[in-house]
């Protein structure tokens, strides 16, 4: 991709998530954040040390979002179960990246998969009760 083609990709990004609703906001990040491990993983594979550390840390700061973004009084036992899920993962990442370890990246994306499908499967007239 060229410097030109990334620049207009990144900037239909950042028009795209203003627009968003809350509902897809997240499903944008869970989107990347997946995107991100498994471009991690085959990293590791590769030997590209570098690149592995930055989409590491690129997951962890989403990680970071998603879990900031719970709503604990709303959700209860659901946003406590998802914390936890997610600070698993997150502890994952920072082992992963320490130890370039691919098998571990797996088991974060085995842990997301099923968040993220049953974020995309709550019905589209439940999408605006969702807030971020």
């Amino acid at each position: 991709m060229t410097h030109a083609s990334l620049k207009k990709y990144k900037q239909t990004t950042v028009s795209a998530a203003k627009e968003a609703s809350p509902y897809q906001l997240v499903a944008m990040l869970f989107q990347e954040l997946l995107g991100n491990v498994a471009a991690a993983k085959g990293a590791i594979e590769q030997k590209d040390l570098a690149r592995k550390g930055e989409l590491i840390s690129k997951s962890i700061t989403i990680i970071g979002v998603l879990e900031g973004s719970l709503d604990f009084d709303k959700g209860g036992d659901v946003s406590a179960n998802l914390a936890s899920l997610y600070n698993f993962c997150a502890e994952k990442l920072v082992e992963a990246n320490a130890n370039n370890d691919a098998g571990l990246l797996t088991e974060v994306l085995n842990t997301l998969l099923p968040i993220k499908s049953g974020w995309d499967s709550i019905p589209a007239e439940k999408h605006d009760e969702v807030s971020f």
